[in-house]
């Protein structure tokens, strides 16, 4: 009984296949993504017309250059090459996304105070991204990648 107390304080002693299972579910997710928004029309359409009206710079060419980002960077976590580096690219655009997109929904969440505000910013889809691409920045790839 004490051993599976141990669990309990210290993990199951498989950081390795955590930090592998956070980025191949990342890499699935991105890759997918950055795929139904270069090929899909409506998706595609749906991008340049957000990133035009949140303003972005040169949305012509960042519609069809983040979602190549998201597509590339995702394969690279699925198969667990250059993975922290393309987990920074994917940060970059996650971040970009909090700042600009993600902040201008918490109002429709309607936060009661600051800590609700905070706890809806947490909330968003994007800040859960930035977290697990953090862990992969740092902590590297974990186990069965292809290099």
């Amino acid at each position: 009984m004490l051993e599976y107390a141990i669990y309990l304080q210290n993990g199951m002693g498989l950081a390795d296949t955590g930090l592998a299972v956070n980025r191949i579910a990342l890499g699935t997710f991105f890759t997918i993504s950055g795929w139904h928004k270069l090929f899909n029309r409506e998706r595609h359409k749906t991008v340049a017309e957000t990133m035009r009206s949140l303003h972005i710079p040169f949305p012509n060419f960042n519609c069809w250059f983040v979602p190549a980002v998201e597509f590339a960077g995702g394969v690279a976590l699925l198969t667990g090459i250059l993975s922290p580096l393309a987990a920074l690219g994917l940060f970059i655009i996650c971040f970009v996304a909090v700042c600009t997109d993600g902040i201008r929904r918490i109002p429709s969440y309607r936060p009661i105070d600051k800590a609700d505000w905070l706890d809806d910013l947490l909330y968003l889809p994007e800040m859960l991204y930035i977290f697990g691409l953090l862990i992969v920045m740092v902590a590297g790839p974990g186990a069965f990648t292809f290099i």
